[in-house]
């Protein structure tokens, strides 16, 4: 009896191992098999075995090299190509998407690359992307005062950016979009807000119109009719500052030929020789704005380079500008 039962058991035994080994066997066979209509891109690998699955996308897909990567910083946009990265189809990463995928499931192919060409492109973009950083201020031309705004100085993380290029070359569609990553390595100085309380007052010369203009905070106030220097000894283009203010100011007569017998020779005020008349904004090598009694004269080209005005306009200016106070020349 005892002998009985042990053979039943032995018997028993057995069959739950050859079970079992059946079961290990269809499991195995089944990881090793793609699900039905599963595709990689446009290529059909359903219910293939590995080894079969492999050859085809490798006889379908070598000479895919991915599509292009949009890489934006701002309104900037860079485009990484396949050829850059070096982008290949890796079969066996690829094969192995396609056994873990679901039946009818489409695969996008697992792609390979050359991390330097990342690298190498991510320095190119951080040549056209990294600045320094640039306080506001303004600047004057064709009759408008510009106003630049301060920006920061910023760097691009190369190292984050490869990274992010090395993530979107195995996505599709909208995810293979990259934003450059930056840090900011320096804030402005001074901002578009402290524009107005560093120039409270601005000068702005139009040698063509023969004009002066005045801003105040920034905003253009008056307008004044004036005379420029005549060829030969024009008014030299550019960006001063008023240097120096004088009233009732001394001629201080240049040894120039054509200031003649009164070259070198300083001519006090009020002597009818002095071409100064009641006030003096010095701005550049001898050059500067003044009152004039040559009333004629505004409107033209003149002078002997300096800036001439009527006496109640430069008193006017006088009174509204200081030492400091930008002037803009064009």
């Amino acid at each position: 009896m005892g002998r009985a039962v042990t053979v039943v058991v032995g018997v028993l035994l057995a069959v739950v191992l050859v079970a079992a080994v059946a079961v290990f066997v269809f499991d195995a066979d089944g990881q090793d098999a793609v699900a039905d209509d599963v595709r990689v891109a446009t290529v059909d690998v359903g219910a293939m075995e590995r080894d079969e699955a492999a050859a085809l996308i490798r006889r379908r897909l070598a000479n895919t090299n991915g599509e292009k990567v949009a890489v934006m910083f701002r309104d900037t946009h860079f485009v990484l190509r396949p050829e850059v990265a070096r982008s290949r189809v890796d079969v066996d990463a690829t094969v192995d998407a396609a056994l873990d995928a679901d039946a009818g499931e489409t695969v996008t192919p697992r792609m390979t690359f050359a991390r330097a060409g990342l690298q190498s492109f991510a320095a190119r973009i951080a040549k056209r992307v990294d600045r320094q950083a640039r306080d506001a201020d303004i600047s004057w031309r064709d009759g408008k005062l510009d106003r630049t705004r301060a920006r920061a100085g910023v760097a691009v993380n190369q190292a984050a950016l490869v990274d992010r290029l090395a993530q979107a070359l195995g996505k599709t569609g909208a995810e293979r979009r990259v934003e450059v990553p930056v840090r900011v390595t320096e804030r402005p100085d001074r901002t578009f807000e402290d524009l107005a309380k560093r120039y409270p007052a601005v000068i702005a010369v139009d040698r063509d119109a023969k004009q002066l203009r005045l801003y105040k905070n920034l905003k253009l106030d008056k307008k004044y009719k004036i005379a420029v220097g005549k060829a030969g000894t024009e008014t030299a283009a550019g960006r001063y500052k008023i240097v120096e203010k004088t009233v009732d100011p001394p001629w201080h007569a240049p040894n120039k030929a054509w200031a003649g017998e009164l070259a070198g020779q300083t001519i006090p005020p009020g002597d009818p020789r002095n071409p100064l008349e009641a006030r003096w904004m010095g701005f550049h090598d001898g050059q500067g704005i003044h009152g004039t009694k040559e009333l004629a004269s505004l409107g033209t080209a003149a002078s002997h380079g300096c800036i001439r005005m009527s006496v109640p306009a430069v008193k006017q200016l006088f009174r509204e500008v200081k030492v400091g106070t930008p002037l803009f020349l064009q």
